[in-house]
């Protein structure tokens, strides 16, 4: 059978795509956010309990959530392939697993509150008791947020980008309509506190998990996916999805672990550099989350691309992406460069912060396109399947270079911040190189079975 033609638009499809990826990634930032305003007006204690136990549930969280978000691959496959009966079947596969994984999430409590007794300031009683509370309530949405991660799969493998983007502001917006109701204890609602920010953020998922069970399993979807008839995974199928599906969730983990290790770092240089760092982040935020929805995008037209037999467009595609997305972050970054003093003035008037601030976000505007490239070409190589090379490429990089080399730079070095962040920039090229020859040698698509030649990778731009 001949390949399909490639569409001479990849670039408008790919944006059209990202484009509410960027919306609903935005509004997943908005969810912290809001448990924090909201328990920012009980006590210091309650801010530094949630802030501190969010940064270690969603750690582990990605564990889980990642591993069940490789549905896109799967049934980016079976949508390229004009499998509509394959749809089903992996999203059966998938829930399969999160059956399984589910199991394990019930140990997720005492999990919690084991890491928690360590990462709590051993002065603060108050903190480790709130934060422990509130990462044992959390645990409870981590089998839900798994569930709608599939469907997400279901949507975004399809090319349905938008339905996933409302279910995100939904969910915002019911936390936040709770977290008004349960925090300080309004309309009659009890004061729960922190415990209060924990309940509405897994109510606010329970609701989107119902919607998401909804959009699967009702007649339209049912009709042309069969997604009500019952499949259980075998063995050979359950290893199938954990071979993909598991390093997504490690990999991510791995890259969490690292960037928290390395705040934690610099949080040695002083209270200012800590609290410019901080702010700095608050901006990167942004251009992040442009560079992960077109890889979000990618993974899912690679795929798609895939199971057409049409490794030449899956190239194409993830080379595509990534000029997308180093324009959309390297426009973002020029403002760090321009204006650094404007962006940090809007949130602190000391000039030791602002001053530090000033130079971390110089520095991360230098290397957004190289982070742009990072995070597109491996979403790209995630697609197509290559998800333990990507895993093992970051955990090498990570923990073998970027993290000692950071902490050479800042202190035995003397470079401070400065150093910290250049030890970041090495990590990135590097790590930004070695996915760009992964993915010029076409190796990537031994990872998809009925690929063609890998020399398809000399297709232009």
């Amino acid at each position: 059978m001949r390949a399909p033609p490639i569409p001479t638009n990849l670039i408008r499809k790919i944006a059209l795509l990202a484009g509410p990826l960027i919306l609903q990634n935005l509004s997943y930032a908005l969810l912290g956010v809001t448990d924090t305003f909201f328990v920012s007006r009980i006590s210091t204690e309650a801010v530094g309990a949630v802030g501190l136990a969010s940064v270690l549930f969603f750690a582990l969280m990605l564990l889980f959530r990642s591993t069940a978000a490789s549905s896109v691959v799967f049934v980016g496959r079976a949508h390229g392939a004009g499998d509509h009966a394959g749809i089903g079947e992996a999203v059966w596969r998938l829930l399969t697993m999160v059956a399984l994984l589910s199991l394990v999430a019930l140990s997720l409590p005492w999990v919690f509150t084991f890491l928690f007794s360590y990462a709590a300031p051993g002065n603060s009683p108050e903190i480790l008791g709130l934060g422990t509370r509130y990462l044992q309530i959390r645990a409870l949405e981590v089998p839900l947020a798994m569930f709608s991660a599939v469907v997400w799969g279901f949507l975004v493998g399809r090319g349905d980008s938008r339905t996933p983007m409302l279910l995100a502001w939904t969910q915002v917006l019911t936390n936040i309509a709770l977290d008004a109701l349960l925090v300080p204890g309004n309309l009659g609602f009890p004061a729960w506190g922190v415990a209060g920010a924990a309940v509405a953020t897994v109510l606010a998922n329970v609701v989107v998990a119902l919607l998401s069970a909804w959009i699967l399993w009702r007649p339209d979807s049912h009709a042309r996916f069969g997604t009500r008839r019952v499949r259980l995974a075998g063995f050979g199928e359950l290893r199938n999805v954990l071979r993909v599906g598991l390093p997504m969730g490690v990999g991510d983990f791995i890259d969490v672990a690292s960037f928290t290790a390395f705040f934690a770092l610099i949080g040695r240089l002083g209270t200012e550099v800590l609290a410019a760092n901080n702010i700095a982040l608050q901006f990167m935020s942004l251009s992040f989350t442009m560079g992960i929805a077109v890889a979000q995008a990618s993974s899912s037209l690679v795929a798609q691309s895939l199971g057409a037999q049409n490794p030449q467009q899956a190239t194409r595609v993830g080379y595509r992406a990534t000029i997308l997305g180093m324009i959309l972050m390297g426009l973002v970054g020029l403002g760090y460069f321009i204006a650094p003093e404007l962006l940090m003035g809007v949130f602190s008037r000391d000039p030791l912060v602002i001053a530090a601030g000033v130079a971390i976000l110089q520095l991360v505007a230098l290397y957004q396109v190289v982070d742009a490239a990072t995070i597109v070409l491996g979403g790209s190589l995630n697609g197509a399947g290559d998800t333990t090379y990507t895993m093992l490429a970051r955990l090498v990089c990570a923990w073998g270079l970027f993290l000692p080399l950071a902490y050479v730079l800042a202190f035995p070095l003397g470079l401070g911040v400065r150093g910290a962040w250049g030890g970041a920039m090495v990590y990135l090229i590097v790590l930004a190189a070695v996915y760009f020859l992964r993915f010029r040698s076409g190796r990537w698509l031994e990872s998809f079975e009925g690929a063609t030649e890998p020399e398809v990778q000399a297709a232009p731009l």
